[in-house]
């Protein structure tokens, strides 16, 4: 409660000077309050009725209302006051009977901080009651608005009707509201119109669009087609999000003439820019949704700027009347076109794709080169330069960035031409898309938008290095080492570039295309080789995603793979921070037949806790202890972290070997497995020749 705001306290306690006390905290406490002591449980009860009470405070020394009655009494009245009962015993009882909270006898500190806490409780608990009589009072007026509405509306969530007017139902040939509830919407259209909407609908949705326009042919009850135009908007209905239909009638005749000279640009004659986008923009969003193919066009006049300084502005409006007339009467009937600025014309060409849209505009500029233009005394003759951008759901470029695409080819015709400014030819537009850069990503979307190019552009690529068994082990080993091209274009380990990702949210597409790569690999190797095992390192992610097992189980069945082949490798780090997970992990591929190891083996402060806890079957130690073998220390330290892996029934695996000295004592210790540049570097493929060094 603000603090201007007198407090008024209902008071059951021993006396009045016990009631001062506690008004004097709440005056120390920089509050206002004024306290009303109940001198009976009549008392009580009549003040409970006539007045309304911000807190109650309670002890168990009045002559007359244990703390227990009073508290009965406000759930018997249903009164809703916080209440704050001071004594030292039976804290159960008190809350048992409904108090907010249980304060010391002798605890005054603590005392005014409670109070302060319920009271901030009960203003918010006050306005929320306050906002929801003002909700319902907003439902109550929507529900007569939308009743008395001269549009048919609908609410749609997942594509079921939840609620509509009168009005909307009689459209469709029902009689009652009531008989649409969860009716699917695409009941409502005809057949032929069904997949449109539903690609329009799911459009709308993905793209957050505000409005959604379009002409549609209806289905009512009766089994009645009509057209009508339909509106689709965001919005809420019963704190629930949904899609708000609105469907209005096609305008009528005398509207319809209205409307077209709204449509038409005065100066040229044909469609005004407005018209053209709107359009445009439902063009745009067909083709998004793959309903529709449209093409737009924009027609630009070479050496504009040297026809009106010849001919001047008067002459020059005759010369565009000329122009415009004959683009007209080389288009369709069905295309849009549009004056949209001193030197250009625009123009939508519907269901036209590429192919058939440049054979229109390639025709178009020899027709126009040819063309005369007569203007009073002079003849005149230009040529024309033209822009095309294809509208399909490959490249979704937004509404209000076409009209700058489609200039930017035609301004690419007249550079690539050379010739003083005059193109005479046509250009297709292709979005160049912006290199993204992970240093610049922040966030999920923008981390997972650069792993998908990263991927799509193969900055990825997958190198195998080869682990050898010391004891003879029948197999051919090699472990799976994913790189990427950098900013700089520089070839990187992806466990670096992996260690700085920082997702909020499970994300595993990498590591999905790493075992789909890599196993890619394996099935075409185990023709030939039916030994060969493969490490494949996944991230922490690969842990947290509750779907990658199910995953898994179909791509290894799928690629035709056997369990046995694969060890799935993760950092030790990883496994400590997850450990349950890592721990159902482990069971799950176990089962499955696969198995699993643990890289950077000997880091965390109980490493052998980890490899009990996961029951991994191999274990690759830390590289940085292969560099310390000379140290007779660290000599014993490894010798008796293998000997305890080895206790685990793990085998043990030492990387970064990279001398005929560090092997002969890597043999004397007791590894089982070696990897290092000594033996093999990365490669691209899995052609080391495996002999046995045991």
């Amino acid at each position: 409660m603000t603090r201007k705001t007198t407090i008024k306290l209902l008071l059951i306690n021993e006396s009045e000077n016990a009631g001062e006390h506690i008004i004097s905290l709440f005056r120390n406490a920089g509050r206002v309050a004024r306290g009303h002591r109940a001198n009976s449980a009549e008392d009580l009860h009549t003040m409970l009725e006539q007045d309304t009470w911000d807190l109650l405070i309670a002890n168990d020394k009045h002559p007359e209302i244990p703390v227990e009655q009073c508290l009965e009494q406000l759930n018997k009245l249903d009164v809703k006051i916080p209440s704050i009962v001071v004594r030292n015993d039976d804290v159960a009882a008190a809350f048992e009977a409904g108090a907010r909270d249980v304060v010391g006898i002798d605890d005054d500190q603590r005392l005014i901080f409670a109070s302060l806490r319920e009271l901030g409780d009960l203003e918010q608990r006050r306005k929320l009651n306050i906002l929801e009589e003002k909700l319902l009072e907003a439902e109550q007026r929507c529900e007569q608005l939308l009743s008395q509405s001269q549009d048919a509306i609908a609410y749609v969530t997942d594509g079921m009707i939840i609620n509509s007017n009168q009005l909307f139902s009689t459209r469709f040939g029902f009689d009652s509201p009531d008989e649409l509830d969860c009716l699917p919407i695409i009941d409502l259209i005809n057949e032929n119109d069904q997949e449109k909407f539903k690609a329009l609908l799911k459009t709308h949705q993905s793209n957050d669009e505000e409005n959604t326009h379009f002409t549609f042919s209806g289905q009512k009850h009766d089994g009645e087609s009509f057209t009508a135009a339909m509106q689709l908007c965001d919005a809420v209905y019963d704190d629930e999000q949904c899609i708000q239909v609105s469907v209005r009638d096609q305008i009528n005749d005398e509207n319809s003439r209205t409307n077209t000279i709204q449509d038409i640009d005065p100066t040229t004659g044909l469609y005004s820019l407005s018209h053209f986008m709107d359009k445009l923009d439902l063009s745009n969003k067909e083709a998004a949704a793959a309903t529709s193919i449209s093409s737009t066009l924009y027609i630009g006049i070479d050496k504009y700027s040297n026809i009106k300084s010849r001919l001047g502005p008067t002459r020059l409006a005759n010369v565009m009347l000329d122009i415009a007339a004959f683009i007209q009467e080389q288009s369709a009937e069905d295309n849009c076109l549009s004056h949209c600025c001193d030197d250009g014309f625009i123009m939508l060409m519907p269901e036209s794709g590429a192919e058939k849209a440049k054979k229109f505009a390639q025709s178009l500029c020899e027709q126009f080169e040819n063309h005369i233009i007569e203007v009073e005394d002079q003849s005149l003759q230009c040529t024309l330069s033209i822009g095309l951008v294809v509208l399909d759901n490959q490249q979704q470029i937004p509404t209000d960035n076409i009209m700058d695409c489609v200039f930017s080819a035609c301004e690419q015709v007249r550079e690539l031409a050379d010739n003083e400014g005059i193109g005479n030819g046509v250009s297709i537009y292709v979005p160049v898309r912006e290199k993204k850069s992970f240093a610049d990503s922040r966030g999920d979307d923008e981390i997972d938008s650069f792993l998908e190019e990263a991927l799509e552009d193969n900055r990825f690529t997958l190198a195998f290095q080869p682990i050898v068994s010391l004891r003879g082990t029948i197999g051919d080993h090699y472990e799976v080492q994913a790189r990427i091209t950098d900013d700089n274009d520089q070839d990187v380990s992806a466990s670096q570039f992996l260690s700085t990702i920082n997702f909020s949210k499970t994300n595993t597409r990498l590591d999905r295309w790493i075992i789909l790569e890599a196993t890619k690999l394996l099935a075409g190797k185990l023709e030939n080789d039916p030994d060969t095992r493969l490490f494949i390192n996944l991230t922490s992610q690969a842990l947290q995603d509750t779907t990658l097992i199910t995953w898994l189980g179909v791509a290894l069945k799928a690629g035709g793979i056997p369990p046995d082949a694969i060890i799935f490798q993760f950092d030790e780090a990883n496994i400590v921070d997850y450990l349950k997970p890592a721990i159902i992990f482990a069971e799950t591929i176990k089962s499955m037949g696969c198995k699993l190891s643990i890289a950077s083996f000997g880091k965390s402060d109980d490493p052998l806790k980890t490899l009990k806890n996961v029951k991994a079957d191999f274990a690759k130690l830390d590289g940085a202890l292969t560099k310390e073998l000379e140290n007779d220390t660290a000599t014993q330290t490894l010798k008796s972290m293998v000997s305890d892996i080895l206790a685990q029934n793990s085998q043990a695996i030492i990387s970064d070997v990279e001398n005929a000295a560090a092997l002969a004592m890597l043999w004397q210790i007791g590894v089982d497995y070696i990897q290092g540049s000594y033996l093999a570097p990365p490669a691209k493929d899995m052609q080391y020749e495996f002999t046995d060094i045991a």
